[in-house]
């Protein structure tokens, strides 16, 4: 067995992951022994043959007679799947599964972990995987209801009461949690998380399903938005740029990564916050004018600029801001080789707040499309004496079009 159980996932990454096939269930039955293999398949007309092996470890042993189910990654019915049990090995082989994307949960007593998987067409060798301490979370819905927390794509839920939850023995790495609520007329809603293996951690800002396509509110204080899979967790980042030379800004963080302060309001509604002095424009030693600039911006998904973001399904994007100057909303493409913000609109700033809808049909150039959108961002401009910008930003939304069409690969 190869030792890069890890190969998979990063090798698949640049290719359409969201084969999201509606009604699969993995069936299978379970090895009983040494030589017998775990076989599944998909529903009638379903075609089959791809075969997944792992070789299941614990602390540099076999894990031998370790359970393992296989669920679609977008599935709140993981309790439908079977669980397959690992030879004395650790060693298992689900066969005759369907294309598309799975999750790959494993345990054994207090051990655990989870795998996402790509099937296309093609039998899988995931090498040795290894079982870490489980995770326990808890959290607060933000409302007092009752219902019921599930993970998306595995077998683990936990019953809501007043609004609180709490769940044990998870794998650690991404989650997605889905909050299905007991009364009809209470929304569904979601939130994302990272766990670190042996570690308790906290699950907040549940944001409802109906604003599946919410890009960030920054209640979660965090610069990663929220808005990929839970898969995708090493993406999305909010930055703020500027121009060393001619540019001074203020509200920016100590670690001078992120370079923006996140503040709480006297609701305790949080958001974003940074300023912007511009100085002169220059010439540089090679003769070329050197202009004042300043740009806060998102990663659309993950923060790799080789892949697309096709957002041709969105309508809107919506967003909250309150400040002094001007602001260019853009959409960046990076493939384009010359002209990489490919959709602007400009809007004076209120010292009220106030949300701005951006048509995105209506500010497009007809040489360009939305289905490579690695970037959103907003282009500080000074209109007023003392060459200052300041913003405030919140609730960033993507109106229209369906959470799961967006990541083309």
């Amino acid at each position: 067995m190869r030792n890069n159980f890890d190969f998979l996932y990063f090798s698949s990454v640049q290719k359409r992951l969201f084969t999201y096939l509606l009604g699969i269930t993995v069936l299978a039955t379970i090895g009983c022994s040494d030589n017998d293999k775990t076989a599944g398949g998909g529903p009638s007309g379903t075609e089959a043959g791809n075969a997944i092996t792992a070789q299941i470890m614990v602390a540099g042993k076999p894990a031998a007679n370790a359970r393992v189910k296989l669920t679609e990654s977008e599935s709140l019915d993981a309790a439908d799947s079977k669980f397959h049990e690992a030879d004395k090995n650790g060693v298992i082989t689900l066969e005759n599964i369907p294309n598309g994307e799975y999750t790959l949960e494993a345990k054994l007593e207090d051990k655990a972990f989870q795998k996402e998987i790509l099937v296309e067409g093609k039998n899988i060798d995931l090498g040795e995987g290894t079982l870490e301490a489980t995770v326990s979370v808890s959290g607060d819905i933000g409302k007092k209801v009752d219902g019921t927390v599930k993970v998306r794509g595995m077998d683990h839920s936990a019953k809501v009461s007043g609004g609180k939850f709490s769940m044990d023995s998870l794998p650690a790495g991404p989650l997605s949690l889905v909050f299905i609520p007991d009364e009809k007329n209470e929304e569904s809603s979601s939130t994302y998380l990272k766990v670190v293996a042996g570690e308790s951690s906290t699950a907040s800002t549940f944001a409802e399903e109906s604003r599946a396509l919410l890009l960030d509110d920054f209640q979660d204080s965090n610069y990663q938005n929220r808005f990929m899979p839970a898969h995708f967790y090493d993406g999305g980042w909010w930055y703020f740029n500027f121009a060393d030379s001619n540019v001074t800004p203020k509200y920016i963080t100590k670690d001078k990564i992120h370079n923006f302060t996140l503040e709480k309001e006297e609701d305790g509604n949080i958001v974003a916050h940074v300023a912007a002095t511009f100085g002169d424009a220059f010439k540089d030693s090679t003769g070329n004018t050197q202009w004042p600039w300043a740009t806060i911006g998102i990663e659309l998904g993950k923060s790799d600029k080789a892949l697309c973001n096709d957002i041709s399904s969105v309508d809107t994007v919506a967003f909250r801001v309150k400040g002094e100057g001007a602001i260019v909303f853009a959409a960046i493409d990076e493939t384009q080789k010359s002209n990489q913000e490919i959709a602007q609109y400009e809007f004076t700033l209120s010292s009220d707040w106030q949300k701005i809808l951006v048509p995105l049909a209506d500010i497009l150039d007809t040489n360009y499309s939305y289905t490579c959108v690695n970037q959103l961002v907003w282009k500080f401009k000074s209109n007023n004496e003392e060459n200052t910008v300041e913003i405030w930003l919140d609730d960033i939304e993507l109106i229209g079009g369906k959470r799961l069409s967006i990541w083309k690969r």
